[in-house]
């Protein structure tokens, strides 16, 4: 497994417990020390789904890095900029470029994270572009919703994959899909458009509400000052998402810091995010992080409680 020098105590990354970390087993021969904080491995290509934001500032010795946010979003520090990334945001890491990712205010997220040797990314870009080292005109790109739903498929059927064989072709077509994006110009989409005011400050509406109590949507498209049709018309123009579907978002968001930081039962976590039957909430949370509630649970917290 990849892994990086110098963790800070509480900094360790954790992995959703029934993800696979997916090795070819070819080594690439990298020997030698890397430099302080430079990651190394001897695996072609790997595979990781990660449920905590925080690494230290790291670079790769002779390795790309991709990753995509799937869920949430996080504060990712490339050099000396920060960036805010979203669901659907990707990007590209080239071999000893230092970035790091960290929980963005109360955030939690998702991402997957790729990392593959060299060689072997030569071998796809040749496939890809009809040349081994093309030209790369952006590291950051943002996945539209059919592009994102092709992600969301290929994570699937890599965490139902029941042979080495089928997982490695099925993280060789994600990789390549995802890859294919930063080397073909056309295929590039545009970066988020930049909210208007009004949208801003509906957002942050939005995320002070107190769903613990009934929030009706009637008062959620008063507090917008649009019509119906206008808020679900712009809002999903700019925020790439429908409005129920961010403010279950919202909610959900706000299940996972209770499962990470109380004892809270199953049920009173589901009534506290705005959820009417643990059912429900369970299904709309692992359609949106890949496991249970109690999985989640277990996943990220220790024996804190």
């Amino acid at each position: 497994m990849n892994d990086i020098q110098k963790k800070k105590p509480g900094e360790t990354s954790k992995f959703i417990r029934d993800s696979r970390e997916l090795f070819y087993n070819i080594p690439n021969g990298i020997s030698g020390s890397a430099p302080e904080n430079v990651m190394n491995s001897k695996h072609e290509l790997t595979f990781h789904i990660w449920t905590s934001p925080s690494s230290d500032m790291h670079a790769h010795e002779n390795y790309l890095e991709l990753f995509i946010v799937t869920s949430g979003k996080l504060l990712h520090q490339f050099g000396n900029h920060s960036t805010v990334m979203q669901t659907g945001d990707a990007f590209l890491i080239f071999p000893g470029q230092y970035h790091q990712h960290r929980q963005y205010k109360n955030y939690t997220s998702q991402h997957i994270n790729l990392t593959c040797s060299l060689p072997h990314a030569a071998a796809m870009f040749k496939s890809l572009c009809g040349t081994e080292s093309p030209t790369i005109s952006k590291q950051s790109i943002h996945f539209n919703d059919s592009e994102f739903s092709v992600v969301k498929d290929i994570q699937a059927l890599i965490l139902r994959s029941q042979s080495d064989h089928y997982m490695n072709a099925a993280v060789q077509s994600l990789y390549s899909f995802a890859l294919s994006f930063f080397c073909l110009p056309q295929t590039v989409t545009e970066s988020p458009k930049v909210l208007p005011k009004w949208l801003q400050q509906f957002t942050q509406k939005l995320e002070s509400i107190d769903f613990s109590s009934p929030v009706h949507m009637t008062d959620i498209y008063a507090m917008s000052g649009y019509s119906q049709s206008a808020l679900s018309q712009q809002f999903k123009k700019y925020m790439g998402q429908t409005l129920i579907s961010y403010i279950n978002d919202l909610k959900l968001n706000h299940a996972c810091n209770q499962l990470k930081n109380t004892s809270f039962s199953m049920v009173d976590i589901a009534k506290s995010a705005g959820f009417e039957s643990y059912p429900h909430f369970s299904r709309l949370f692992k359609s949106k992080f890949g496991l249970s509630p109690l999985q989640y649970r277990a996943s990220n917290t220790s024996d804190k409680f």
